[in-house]
């Protein structure tokens, strides 16, 4: 994206402010700025929002910072009350917002280049503030369609398989399959280090075998009744997150960007000269073929395909394995079951090419007047310096702390009560605590594999169109009545993924 040249072609609501000066010498008028922030946190998140905005009144008086919860709805239905609100002129200064969102925003011509800002010698960020950002989350919100910095970090996670230690560890599958973990009991370090096909070939059909064996007193295997018939070994949360996941770990095209007219392109479908929907590539069947395999052998599940009474997959459910946010993380805990949780990275093609996606809202900032007018500057000057109040060590380090969301600052690591906090030492196993302390450690380690869609307007249109691909196929291929099931190495099977592929794209264009 740092090739891009600037399109004057989207109007100047797009301009960037880069070209501003003088940014320093606005007057603030004496009855000062009320700046407008929306998000949809909670009440949990509140206290920490509320010290953010007492340090900033301490700080630079002039300004104050009005907070909107926005409830029932979420971060999708928070950027289309936004894009509603611009057309009427009620919106935000700032919102909570995916980059998906950020790239509406831009079309509207209301999106804020927030860079002269970042860069001001007196309010903005020195060097050593840019390199204690992961590099990733800054590349993020410069790397939309138009040049410029749209939004910043401020909720990032990444996704995790959590699983069942009080039923895994020490589970001796030697009599079984004598490759797995070489033959020893399973340990913490062999499931710190699972491909899918060690995952699908092995070890889940090795674990069910096992249970099978076990009295009913005794065995791991227990579904919960709210995941019914789709129970699985194996829970996958965020169904377009699989599918964006897996199309990179297998290097296969998803989307992408054209850099001479930064129009955006759905490329997981084979298109003919016109655009087209002309076929699926065999890589993409063979993928989807394996996944369908492993549905039918209860070795895996998605949300998409589970009772919808059930709002996220989790080890609390029976699950052995699931995979999910690490900014959730306190779902997979229950103060009911009593299980000691372990954290690990998803499941991969390769251990030589760790994908792990890299996800959650960011702080996105929005023109309300004309760029170079005194009353915008003021306005994105107050909304910079609050989002550098509550991206600073100390907050960021409570708001790591209380919401399970990586720190966005690598300096908040070092930080006292976030070493604490991450310490596994001395906490009780099947707590929340030691839970949230291996989130901690885990995440600290994955800054290096992460990746991110390409951005550009309709890109939502994209991720929300694969989200039932999968589970259309699964649901669509393995019936109630086996009898009716569809044999997943016939040509049927093939024709069935070209038909919701087809569907996808047609809705994602």
């Amino acid at each position: 994206m740092k090739k891009f040249k600037r399109l004057l072609l989207l109007g100047a609501g797009l301009l960037s402010l880069s070209a501003l000066t003088g940014c320093n010498n606005q007057t603030v008028p004496d009855n000062g700025y009320l700046i407008k922030v929306w998000g949809t946190f909670n009440d949990t998140y509140g206290a920490i929002i509320d010290k953010a905005i007492a340090k900033m009144k301490e700080l630079h008086p002039e300004y104050t910072i009005k907070y909107t919860k926005q409830t029932g709805m979420g971060y999708d239905g928070l950027a289309d009350l936004v894009v509603k609100g611009i057309a009427g002129g009620d919106y935000p200064d700032a919102v909570v917002a995916y980059p998906d969102s950020v790239s509406n925003f831009l079309m509207a011509g209301r999106a804020l280049d927030i860079t002269p800002y970042m860069d001001d010698p007196e309010i903005g960020w020195t060097e050593a503030d840019k390199e204690d950002i992961p590099a990733a989350y800054l590349e993020e919100g410069s790397s939309y369609f138009i040049p410029g910095t749209y939004s910043v970090p401020l909720c990032k996670s990444t996704e995790a398989m959590y699983y069942n230690r009080t039923k895994l560890i020490g589970v001796d599958l030697s009599s079984i399959n004598d490759e797995i973990n070489n033959g020893d009991p399973i340990d913490d370090e062999y499931l710190q280090s699972l491909t899918w096909d060690e995952l699908f070939n092995k070890l889940c059909p090795a674990l069910i075998e096992y249970n099978d064996k076990l009295d009913k007193d005794h065995k791991i295997i227990t579904p919960s009744a709210e995941y019914a018939e789709n129970w699985a070994l194996v829970g996958y949360d965020s169904d377009d997150n699989l599918f964006i996941t897996l199309a990179e770990q297998y290097g296969l095209p998803y989307t992408s960007i054209n850099e001479s007219t930064l129009a955006g392109s759905v490329d997981f479908v084979e298109k003919d000269a016109s655009g087209k929907f002309a076929g699926v590539r065999d890589e993409y069947i063979e993928l989807m073929r394996t996944f369908a395999k492993a549905y039918r052998n209860k070795y895996f599940t998605t949300k998409g395909v589970i009772n919808k009474n059930v709002n996220y997959v989790s080890t609390t459910g029976g699950m052995l394995f699931s995979i999910g946010s690490t900014g959730g993380v306190s779902y997979q805990f229950s103060d009911t079951t009593h299980y000691d949780v372990g954290v690990a990275p998803i499941p991969q093609r390769s251990l030589d090419d760790i994908k792990l996606i890299n996800q959650g809202p960011s702080l996105a900032f929005l023109r309300r007047g004309e760029l170079n007018s005194n009353e915008q500057v003021l306005r994105a000057r107050g909304a910079w310096m609050f989002y550098d109040v509550w991206s600073s060590v100390a907050v960021n380090s409570e708001w790591a702390q209380t919401s399970g969301y990586t720190p966005i600052r690598n300096s908040v690591t070092s930080e006292q009560s976030y070493l604490n906090y991450k310490s596994v030492e001395g906490k009780d196993p099947e707590t929340l605590a030691i839970l949230t302390a291996r989130n901690a450690n885990y995440v600290a380690g994955t800054l290096d594999y992460l990746f991110s869609s390409p951005v550009y307007y309709g890109s939502s249109k994209a991720r929300s169109a694969v989200t039932g691909i999968m589970a259309d196929i699964f649901k669509n291929t393995t019936k109630s009545k086996p009898a009716d099931n569809v044999d997943l190495d016939s040509t049927d099977f093939d024709d069935i993924v070209r038909t919701y592929f087809e569907k996808a794209y047609n809705a994602a264009i």
